[in-house]
């Protein structure tokens, strides 16, 4: 019993994110969404936190569309309901270049149709 109590915290340690030492880092949740079809779009809470180890001016863009913009801050928050379809991407941008950029992907619970390997009218 002890050794499934011990086994499942360090689970629980592994399953967090390791710490970034990068100069920017940031956290996009969620990475991916499940819709019911592959025609559907996805809708969810998408949440975006990010630090940096100097002061800047950064926005997020979500889809081509400017979401928020901090001026001279070190770190950030932002959340909100959205529904996309398809790959769309998150990026973090200055002014001048993009700094970080995640892609958000859509899963769907009914798999896409196969193709026949063999002709219908085949006899083998």
């Amino acid at each position: 019993m002890l050794g499934l109590l011990f086994a499942g915290n360090m689970l629980l340690v592994n399953a967090q994110p390791p710490e970034c030492r990068a100069e920017l880092c940031w956290s996009v949740s969620p990475a991916f969404c499940v819709s019911a079809t592959p025609e559907q779009s996805c809708e969810a809470q998408l949440r975006v936190s990010w630090n940096s180890s100097k002061v800047q001016d950064l926005c997020l863009y979500f889809a081509q569309q400017q979401m928020q913009c901090w001026q001279q801050a070190q770190q950030g928050q932002w959340q909100q309901l959205l529904s996309w379809s398809g790959k769309t991407e998150v990026r973090l941008q200055n002014d001048t270049q993009v700094l970080l950029h995640k892609e958000l992907i859509v899963l769907s619970r009914q798999p896409e149709k196969r193709r026949r390997l063999v002709a219908p009218w085949s006899v083998f």
